[in-house]
């Protein structure tokens, strides 16, 4: 009877486990601001220059055709800095001059992140069971590149140093404006011609490596078949960086939508 009593607990237990942890690992991290920054207002913001990264939670592709023929990073970044125009609460350093430091110095920062952004993402397809015992569980089951960052990256000891000698050169800045392009590629199918291209961009804490507010956009451009071309990149860009986009960036202004 104890016998019995002891599996029938036992097997309640293992329902209420699998049931609890399923809700856990199934909980979406929100975009936008995160927990406990609501109230931040960055003092200083360094852009910090575009990575380019296969999105690790997602079937992802970057074509280097594309990013090299139209000039794809210099467009993306000048469509990021367009938002902060006319922004007085936000104070910062450009894409360029935070390059400019970086090459000026003869720094390896940038390269030492991207490094580590391309480590952190190659443990997923890693066959060695050394590497892929330090995926975390919150971090293996990653759903967006928000997450990814949040879970895989933010708590890597090398990606913080790396964050903090970044600060440190730029003007003690206290957060960091990281945009990633984590897909872009075309197709055409029955005379339909696509554009697909993904974006995340996080706002970061230079100390501690902690998502202060997050933002994944994916879009798809189809051109109509009378129209036998790719949609620009210039569409592309304008397609995923709307108002919206910037909802509840940190000391950012919205932008009053024309009514229609």
């Amino acid at each position: 009877m104890y016998l019995k009593n002891l599996i029938l607990r036992l097997f309640v237990l293992k329902i209420f486990v699998t049931f609890f942890y399923g809700c856990q690992s199934s909980k979406l991290l929100n975009e936008g601001i995160q927990e406990g920054y609501e109230a931040i207002n960055p003092a200083s913001i360094i852009a910090v220059p575009t990575f380019v990264l296969p999105d690790p939670s997602k079937m992802a592709v970057i074509d280097p055709a594309i990013i090299n023929t139209h000039q794809f990073i210099p467009k993306l970044e000048a469509k990021v800095m367009e938002a902060f125009k006319d922004q007085p609460n936000i104070n910062g350093y450009s894409f360029t001059v935070v390059n400019n430091v970086i090459v000026k110095e003869n720094l390896d920062i940038l390269k030492n992140m991207n490094q580590r952004l391309i480590v952190i993402s190659s443990r997923f397809s890693s066959r060695e069971s050394v590497v892929r015992s330090i995926i975390t569980s919150s971090c293996l089951s990653r759903k967006n590149f928000v997450e990814f960052y949040s879970y895989c990256v933010a708590p890597d000891n090398a990606w913080i140093s790396e964050l903090n000698k970044l600060a440190l050169k730029v003007l003690n800045a206290d957060t960091a404006l990281l945009v990633i392009l984590k897909h872009l590629d075309s197709n055409s199918d029955n005379d339909i011609y696509t554009l697909n291209g993904g974006i995340s961009l996080l706002l970061v804490d230079t100390n501690n490596g902690k998502l202060i507010w997050g933002k994944d956009k994916f879009v798809t451009l189809k051109n109509p078949p009378e129209k036998k071309y790719f949609p620009s990149v210039d569409e592309l860009l304008n397609s995923i960086f709307n108002e919206d986009f910037w909802d509840g960036f940190p000391g950012r202004i919205q932008k009053t939508k024309p009514k229609v």
